[in-house]
């Protein structure tokens, strides 16, 4: 069979499809559905996104100009990494105090790793990610009823506009044009980012007993 790079959305969706259910399942992200979620622990788990974000968005404006994909199907993604920042700071955090937990720092090497060895893989960290924002929107209104919680506009970045900013991404990556090699291997590095984010919530609420 001939390979379809115009099903990439829908191979990158089938393929992770377990990944994706596994790190729903944590207790972190089941707090945060039900807006249960303590806001020290809240703003630990957006430390960890920025570290997360910060290191993607700068590989992959680093590899932009020579890697086409990259320069078309990621706009402004830059834009979650100022979120970050701003929802921390509103926690008084400055975001480049936050130490990366063990499951971060492994989320941080891969994508180094990538960036060196295989850029266009990056886009499969980067699927994981902007995805997300469909479900976080359902998350920030239920944050809302969560008492010390008000600092959400990377939950919530684009308002409005996060069903048809979705729908131009995913048109994008079909219109990428990966063979299947590149393709395969998008696929493996969002399986992987599933994975580190399950790790890390699980890291979070160890740490959240801790405390």
């Amino acid at each position: 069979m001939t390979y379809d790079s115009a099903r990439i959305m829908e191979n990158l969706k089938e393929s992770t499809a377990e990944q994706h259910r596994d790190a729903e399942r944590r207790q972190l992200q089941r707090e945060m559905v039900r807006g249960q979620l303590a806001p020290e622990t809240y703003a630990a788990w957006l430390g960890q996104m920025f570290l997360v974000h910060e290191a993607l968005w700068e590989s992959i404006a680093a590899r932009r100009a020579d890697h086409a994909p990259l320069a078309a199907v990621v706009l402004d993604e830059g834009l979650h990494v100022g979120h970050l920042r701003a929802d921390l700071a509103a926690f008084d955090i400055d975001a480049d105090d936050v130490a990366p937990l063990p499951s971060t720092q492994r989320a941080i090497q891969a994508i180094a790793k990538e960036s060196e060895s295989d850029p266009l893989s990056l886009l499969g960290y980067n699927y994981v990610l902007e995805g997300s924002m469909n479900g976080n929107q359902y998350i920030a209104r239920a944050l809302q009823q969560a008492p010390g919680i008000s600092a959400m506009s990377y939950l919530d970045p684009y308002g409005e506009m996060q069903r048809p900013s979705w729908q131009a991404y995913r048109e994008r990556m079909n219109e990428a044009g990966f063979d299947e090699s590149q393709g395969q291997r998008i696929v493996v590095a969002a399986g992987n980012m599933f994975s580190f984010i399950a790790e890390m919530s699980d890291d979070l609420m160890r740490e959240a007993v801790v405390a």
